[in-house]
């Protein structure tokens, strides 16, 4: 800084005594020191907001047209890639040795699902009152992968998984079992893991796994959101069913009462985690022990009844 601006700022700050003591000096010397302060004051430009309603409209097509079209292309690029992978599979090489296993498979299991139809519908026929009413108890159905390599789900078992939304892997669902129900869920038995969970089980998949789908304010698509609010549990059932909070729901869930079959469509299944993950040779190795360990025998006989296991020690393992 100058020697001349620092007498300025001095001056500034502490003023002459004869300025302050005589008032029609002291007014012509603020003036001065006034008119001294807008010269020495740095001069910026201020930015000029362009207000024109015209303008502003053009830029908003302009940014909402280059939206449109980065999501386009994106669209474009997911359907091109799909393409690929379609073509590869397509072209793949197939051994017949393959092509003989799979259609055994495949034939097997219809001969399975043939079987369990017929013997469910003869003992419909023979003991109607019975199978009409039955205790009812609370199983956790979880989606296995298929337990043959290039095995086409028959058309019934399939069903079955789409009306219980199981159609992924590691996913499960709560299923109120009733006779009837009991012998859908023989037709999928090879897909699945089923058995009756604890209080604490639940609650631990609620704390940690809950999710329910909501509409979206912006999109009005609906998403997923984790349940860890009771809000919305009370926006949801408060008026009509009375329930409030997510304990009610474990409850409700747990006791099997009459409100299940609302609370249940109402979550999502549960998302669990993969036993073994990777493509290193120790991930590969894992997988197999895996399999080997969960490896079932299936029976073609129409009479087989449903395997329960320890769904407790599995929900500990994968959530």
């Amino acid at each position: 800084m100058s020697r001349s601006r620092v007498n300025v700022v001095i001056s500034l700050l502490c003023p002459a005594k004869n300025d302050l003591t005589s008032s029609h000096r002291g007014d012509n010397t603020f003036q001065r020191h006034l008119s001294k302060l807008h010269r020495y004051r740095p001069r910026t430009k201020m930015a000029v907001l362009n207000s024109n309603p015209e303008v502003l409209l053009r830029k908003r097509k302009n940014n909402e047209r280059k939206r449109l079209e980065k999501q386009e292309e994106a669209r474009q690029r997911q359907l091109e890639q799909q393409r690929r992978k379609n073509k590869a599979k397509a072209n793949k090489f197939i051994r017949a040795e393959t092509l003989v296993s799979n259609h055994k498979s495949n034939s097997l299991e219809r001969k399975r699902i043939n079987n369990i139809s017929k013997y469910e519908q003869q003992e419909r026929k023979l003991n109607k009152e019975t199978t009409a009413s039955g205790e009812a108890k609370l199983l956790f159905v979880i989606r296995l992968p298929d337990h043959t390599k290039g095995l086409k789900i028959p058309y019934k078992a399939a069903k079955v998984l789409e009306v219980l939304r199981l159609k992924k892997n590691n996913t499960g669902v709560f299923v109120k079992v009733t006779p009837t129900v009991e012998s859908l869920l023989k037709l999928i038995s090879p897909y699945v893991v089923a058995g009756k969970p604890s209080l604490t089980s639940i609650r631990k998949l609620f704390q940690k796994r809950a999710c329910v789908s909501v509409i979206d304010e912006d999109t009005k698509a609906p998403k997923s959101i984790k349940l860890d609010n009771n809000a919305v549990v009370e926006e949801k059932f408060g008026d009509e069913l009375g329930l409030i909070c997510i304990e009610d729901i474990i409850h409700e869930i747990a006791s099997l009462g009459e409100n299940f079959k609302a609370v249940g469509l109402w979550l999502n299944p549960f998302v669990l985690n993969t036993p073994a993950n990777g493509w290193g040779p120790q991930a590969k190795l894992a997988r197999l022990q895996y399999s080997n360990e969960r490896k079932r025998k299936i029976s073609l006989a129409g009479n087989t009844s449903l395997q329960e296991i320890d769904i407790d020690q599995f929900i500990d393992e994968q959530n």
